[in-house]
């Protein structure tokens, strides 16, 4: 697994990897160890710090989801029964801590969801039951009280792989397993599929960013 972010705290670039032994042992952790291993843009160097206290044996390996200094990713804990959890690596700190989910998710299942950025916060989105798609947005950084959750309803050919951006206040940009690009709009509980102009015909995945005056080349030299 990987995740790449800004650390505002040393002016620096960074890309974050997590890799593991797999034990293949049913009746323990399937990862005994993560290593986690840092690289930084400014200085052009790999460095290798404290392993992660989570298990990073998840089936989801997408790239962490970037917020408020941090790249998160849902892993288990290592406490007897394995719950779910939120694990946050802070860039600046480089250690991890845990960030509360959202009240009432299954603790042991949220797990096989996914996590996201949307409209600048963390969110978690769950398409695995055949009814709604709940997403869940984080209104403020570490507050499990500021966890809100919508539902995309509305019949559509393709399951939603994850949200993108928002359009305003009430409209969601989706990505679909049909690696399409969908709109849902919150308020009319709606779906339309969206059409980029110049944009390729299919879309397997996406990302949004924030335009810089300063190149990361620059930051190199």
């Amino acid at each position: 697994m990987h995740g790449f972010g800004y650390d505002c705290s040393s002016d620096d670039y960074k890309v974050v990897t997590l890799s593991y032994y797999d034990t293949d042992n049913e009746h323990e952790p399937d990862c005994v160890n993560t290593f986690v291993d840092v690289y930084s843009v400014k200085r052009g160097v790999w460095k290798r710090v404290d392993s992660s206290p989570f298990d990073h044996a998840v089936p989801e390996l997408s790239p962490g989801a970037f917020v408020n200094g941090a790249i998160h990713w849902l892993a288990s804990s290592r406490e007897p029964g394995y719950p779910s959890v939120i694990a946050a690596f802070n860039l600046a700190d480089e250690v991890f801590v845990e960030i509360p989910a959202p009240g009432g998710v299954d603790v042991h299942n949220f797990v096989f969801n996914k996590l996201g950025v949307l409209g600048g916060c963390l969110c978690m989105i769950d398409t695995r039951g055949n009814g709604p798609t709940d997403v869940w947005i984080m209104k403020e950084y570490g507050s499990i009280d500021s966890w809100t959750k919508f539902s995309i309803h509305g019949e559509y050919e393709w399951d939603i792989v994850k949200p993108l951006c928002l359009i305003g206040d009430e409209e969601v940009v989706l990505v679909t397993e049909g690696e399409t690009l969908v709109v849902y709009n919150r308020t009319e509980g709606t779906l339309r599929d969206m059409v980029v102009d110049g944009g390729l015909a299919v879309v397997r995945d996406g990302g949004t960013f924030v335009e810089s005056l300063v190149s990361p080349a620059f930051i190199v030299a």
